[in-house]
């Protein structure tokens, strides 16, 4: 589904050394929410307030088991996938 350029507003480009991501605000949903777009491959994913509030409540571990990406795609020795 394509949106029209003025119900998304680019925010900001994060970039380092291992992702680059650009950040949009989209109004074209039921509300509004954040578009997140890894630059790499256009893979890209729409995030409303309650899953951005959840990541608040996350804890390291929790973080730790998002970083599927790259090089970092394969779980650590001894952890089950």
């Amino acid at each position: 589904m394509n949106t029209p350029a003025a119900d998304r507003r680019v925010l900001a480009d994060l970039v380092n050394e291992f992702a680059a991501v650009r950040l949009s605000l989209d109004l074209a949903g039921n509300g509004p929410r954040l578009m997140v777009e890894d630059l790499e491959s256009g893979e890209h994913i729409f995030l409303c307030p309650l899953e951005l509030a959840s990541f608040t409540q996350a804890t390291a571990e929790d973080r730790e088991t998002w970083l599927r990406v790259g090089n970092y795609r394969v779980d650590p020795p001894g952890r089950e996938p």
